[in-house]
């Protein structure tokens, strides 16, 4: 029982950062979602492990907020 609450209470945290986040995020909005620099998005990009990215011109890119937080879920370690 304690196992499923904790699996509801997780989706409804997940439900809650979608509806209270933009879908298509400029890098200074994903900075801002996984509270870090642009300095340490941009050095993470340099070394090819950042969300993916979309661009729509040289200088318009955006991130799409499912591909952030499946790309974040993907660094977690030690969850049980």
């Amino acid at each position: 029982m304690a196992q499923e609450l904790r699996a509801l209470e997780s989706r409804i945290e997940e439900l809650e950062i979608r509806l209270n986040n933009p879908r298509m995020m400029t890098p200074l909005q994903v900075c801002d979602f996984l509270q870090i620099s642009e300095r340490a998005l941009y050095d993470m990009k340099e070394r090819g492990d950042a969300p993916p990215a979309i661009y729509f011109s040289q200088r318009t890119v955006r991130y799409d907020l499912h591909e952030v937080m499946a790309w974040a879920k993907q660094k977690e370690v030690g969850h049980v």
